[in-house]
């Protein structure tokens, strides 16, 4: 790893000079809220935003894509049409780095997915260390952050009138050099830490993890799920926010010809009545406490027994998004303080 300094006044500048070079995709003010999306200025990003709407898991997952589509007997598959392009995803904050992660074990573990692992790699990744933590953010008692260990290309950490920029991979590191950059020094990495330290007394939600999954995988009978999903609305935007919810269902759709279509795949969640539904009508978590259930369980439980690591990132965009206030730190609270 090599860490350089890029002074605040050079960060128009760099950024516009990536912009030049590469797609760039970051954080931007959609009304009150931010959105990652594709800038073509520095005027466009947003540094300092504390959580987006959606993950930035929707550049290599995307909500709809096309798998193949056909024209009588010929077909196209979706992943030789990707092009091999390097784009840049900046300003991913900790929580959404640790996201990738868990993806890379679902999407790349036991069978690799050809469309993310292109995707995937086409990116370079600018982490960023956050400058405040979110109301509803829990990263640090789930072990993601704040502090950006590993997964990035490149982290940048503003420590007041400079950015600290450690490179970690060796195109991170041949970027950085060709910008002609300083290189940091002791105090610049102490002045980091003093950041890091910050952020850490910021927290107001926090997660007990210690026996957490047992404690989760043995709670089916536990009366929280019926307080809880007495009030679930069962819309499914907190699995929809959720950085690392993965499930997906697969359609065709023809056209009135017969003779030419296409298969697709979208984001799915198991809030909804009719995600665990078989034949004939049947239906596996048809309460609304049950489909909340498999969505907080999987996240504090089966995440761990599946991939071997906890599928959640603390990002709390879950809390934020539920219209009810459901809040998934309360729910492991009272899975402790609750006899089933």
């Amino acid at each position: 790893m090599s860490n350089y300094i890029l002074p605040e006044r050079m960060l128009e500048s760099f950024i516009e000079s990536l912009c030049r070079s590469y797609k760039v995709f970051a954080p931007v003010k959609k009304g009150v809220e931010y959105s990652f999306e594709r800038i073509s200025t520095a005027r466009d990003l947003h540094l300092e935003y504390t959580t987006t709407i959606l993950p930035p898991k929707k550049f290599f997952t995307p909500p709809r894509e096309t798998i193949f589509t056909f024209q009588g007997d010929k077909t196209s598959r979706i992943e030789d049409l990707i092009p091999e392009e390097k784009q840049i995803l900046l300003g991913v904050h900790a929580c959404d780095i640790a996201s990738f992660n868990f993806l890379d074990r679902v999407f790349l573990g036991f069978r690799s997915d050809p469309r993310y692992l292109r995707r995937r790699n086409n990116f370079l990744i600018f982490a960023l260390t956050c400058k405040e933590v979110s109301e509803t953010c829990f990263c640090q008692s789930m072990g993601t952050g704040p502090e950006v260990s590993s997964g990035y290309d490149v982290l940048m950490t503003d420590i007041g009138g400079r950015y600290l920029m450690e490179a970690s991979s060796n195109e991170g590191n041949a970027l950085m050099q060709s910008l002609g950059l300083q290189q940091a020094t002791l105090e610049d990495l102490e002045a980091k830490r003093g950041c890091l330290e910050n952020l850490k007394g910021q927290f107001k939600r926090s997660v007990d993890r210690t026996g957490l999954v047992e404690l989760a995988y043995n709670s089916q009978e536990h009366p929280v799920w019926k307080k809880y999903g007495s009030i679930c609305l069962a819309c499914g935007q907190c699995a929809m926010v959720c950085p690392t919810c993965f499930c997906f269902d697969v359609r065709d759709r023809m056209d009135i010809s017969l003779k030419s279509g296409e298969r697709y795949r979208e984001w799915d969640v198991c809030l909804l009545l009719e995600f665990a539904e078989v034949a004939l009508g049947g239906n596996f978590r048809k309460s609304r406490d049950a489909r909340l259930r498999q969505f907080i369980c999987h996240n504090l439980s089966y995440g761990v027994m599946q991939y071997n690591l906890m599928k959640c990132v603390g990002c709390g965009r879950c809390i934020k998004a539920c219209p009810v206030h459901i809040d998934i730190t309360e729910i492991a609270r009272e899975l402790r303080e609750v006899t089933s």
